[in-house]
């Protein structure tokens, strides 16, 4: 008698069970459960980096992230590779999510492997392999849903406005702007840590990368402050992580952290301490110090920076444009924004 009041039971929960995980996959209307589960979702973002695009990149970054919170998943995206290898990681199931912009062209023989979401801005995608369809689902769910939140449009208004300087002299007039830059967070957060003026970095962030997100420059600088390996390998962190935004301010600050400290040890006064720094940051300190040293050669006084610029100028003005440029936006900046 209990053994068979046993076996019943167990069927019971059996059944729960199974009725339970219908539930998960299927609501009633028949329509795929929205909640996509899974620890780790590997993406790749595969826009035209052109400039007409730029913006499309970190928007997406930051919508991946906002459907990994929603379903409790850690979105692992990738650093920039070629289209062609994107396509190949997603057929084989090495990529979940690939970011796409149909205007452009998937090669020929992945394209009966993938299938797209709905349109997430204008012609931009998400791509999934053709039998994921259950993620598919999921982002479909997502996205019309989140897109009429108000987080959604204050997000859209962050990425798609123009941060360009020339626009901004435009509104010295008309009281301040709410914003600098779609990542006026992360930059006061890191800022603060170091007790910098959040502007100025920003002003540095700007004429380093324009606040592209994933800008790769000819000598493998990366990301929003232009962050080289080196500096990744010094401060121990992943250097596949270095176009991710939040890591790569926190090293790009270290880094002027770091210079700034080095040049107040030397007695340097507070305005040539920032251009000190600044010039460290743009052209390394190695030429720095030779400049330096040119300048002592040629009677100059070697901690004031006006002197050393001379010096720099017998080889190019590079680095003192850049010192004016980003010392003119942050006197704008200040101007504009509290």
């Amino acid at each position: 008698m209990v053994s068979r009041i046993l076996r019943i039971l167990f069927c019971l929960l059996v059944l729960l069970g199974v009725q339970a995980a219908a539930l998960y996959y299927q609501r009633e209307d028949g329509a795929p459960e929205r909640m996509f589960a899974a620890d780790t979702i590997r993406c790749a973002i595969a826009i035209d980096r052109g400039e007409a695009m730029r913006r499309n990149v970190g928007f997406n970054y930051e919508l991946l992230g906002a459907f990994g919170d929603e379903n409790g998943s850690y979105m692992r995206i990738l650093p920039p590779m070629a289209s062609e290898e994107c396509w190949q990681q997603l057929a084989v199931d090495s990529l979940a999510i690939v970011v796409f912009n149909t205007a452009d062209t998937i090669p020929e023989m992945w394209r009966d492997s993938v299938v797209f979401s709905m349109p997430v801005k204008g012609d931009i995608v998400w791509a999934v392999a053709r039998g994921n369809t259950r993620l598919l689902n999921a982002v479909n769910f997502w996205y019309s849903e989140f897109q009429n939140e108000a987080f959604y449009r204050q997000m859209s208004r962050r990425y798609f406005r123009t941060y360009n300087t020339s626009y901004l002299l435009t509104r010295i007039d008309q009281g301040p702007v709410q914003s600098l830059s779609p990542y006026d967070d992360l930059v006061r957060r890191h800022a603060a840590r170091i007790g910098m003026d959040w502007r100025l970095l920003s002003a540095i962030i700007f004429h380093e990368s324009q606040y592209n997100m994933d800008a790769l420059s000819n000598m493998s600088a990366k990301g929003l402050m232009q962050v080289r390996d080196v500096t990744a390998d010094h401060y121990g962190v992943p250097t596949d992580d270095l176009f991710d935004p939040d890591t790569n301010i926190r090293l790009g600050t270290m880094l002027f952290d770091d210079l700034l400290r080095d040049f107040r040890e030397e007695g340097l006064d507070s305005a040539n301490v920032i251009k000190f720094a600044l010039a460290s940051y743009n052209s390394g300190g190695g030429t720095l110090a030779k400049r330096r040293e040119e300048a002592m050669d040629m009677g100059l006084d070697p901690n004031c920076w006006e002197d050393v610029a001379v010096a720099y100028s017998k080889y190019n003005t590079v680095t003192p444009a850049y010192i004016e440029a980003i010392l003119d936006t942050y006197r704008l900046y200040q101007q504009i924004i509290d």
